[in-house]
């Protein structure tokens, strides 16, 4: 079964509400605060991707990130440089109400539009330690439709909330996330391989409010059994622009 859509909260992902206590909530009621962060209907961000590597050298990528909410959560990631790369496009389409979601990737070197399904969904995306899973969360991201959560540590400033996957498409076998409780934004996440071993720490930072939608605008993914790392820094954001429901879809993406 087909569930989830946040995250590009993570990444991209991971805004908005009042600053609170969390007194008597459990851990899922915290999911919909983070869930009800983002009250913006669309947005469309210039981003930049930095990829380093185990050995420390570092490849830098542009990218902008379009996303349309609706009946049919519509999300376009788009490189725009360096020229090796330059259209390469990943296009995420989410019915929730039917629990249908497409991932696309748009090949511009193949000419071709290649279908992302199943244990493919865990692959890395274009060289970086995301996975395309991680994507549709960081895009804006429905934890709920991912995640059952349980508050293991509570304190004045933090939730810690242990994550059990609930979406057979995460080949995660569980998750640790620390919200802060003033923002009502993650600012670390965990996620553990199928022998329990710590796999990605993602930390979220430099925090900012936008026409009241609140964001982070850093994210770093670690692969720490591999030693890379991922850099996501968001240049500029626009929240409620218009936006073209027909440049989420594949036709279009062949027009480029």
């Amino acid at each position: 079964m087909f569930k989830k859509i946040v995250i590009f909260t993570l990444f991209l992902s991971l805004l908005l509400v009042q600053p609170g206590m969390a007194q008597d909530l459990d851990g899922n009621q915290v999911l919909e605060k983070l869930e009800a962060s983002r009250k913006a209907e669309s947005h469309q961000m210039t981003m930049v991707m930095e990829l380093y590597s185990s050995s420390g050298d570092m490849r830098s990528r542009e990218l902008n990130n379009y996303r349309l909410e609706g009946e049919v959560e519509r999300s376009l990631m788009q490189f725009s440089e360096p020229a090796d790369i330059r259209g390469t496009a990943f296009l995420l389409l989410d019915d929730r109400e039917n629990e249908q979601e497409d991932m696309y990737l748009y090949l511009p070197a193949m000419s071709a539009v290649r279908k992302i399904s199943g244990s493919q969904k865990n692959g890395n995306f274009v060289g970086s330690d995301l996975s395309y899973n991680d994507l549709s969360i960081f895009s804006g991201a429905n934890f709920q439709d991912n995640y059952q959560a349980e508050i293991e540590v509570e304190d004045s400033e933090i939730i810690e909330l242990h994550l059990e996957i609930i979406d057979p498409d995460i080949d995660y076998s569980y998750g640790r996330m620390w919200v802060r409780k003033d923002l009502w934004l993650a600012e670390k996440i965990e996620y553990y391989d199928q022998h329990q071993r710590l796999l990605k720490v993602i930390n979220l930072s430099e925090f900012d409010e936008i026409e009241g939608n609140r964001l982070a605008r850093k994210i770093e993914i670690e692969n720490v059994q591999k030693g890379s790392r991922t850099v996501l820094k968001m240049a500029e954001v626009e929240f409620n622009p218009e936006l073209d429901p027909n440049i989420f879809t594949t036709r279009y993406l062949q027009r480029q």
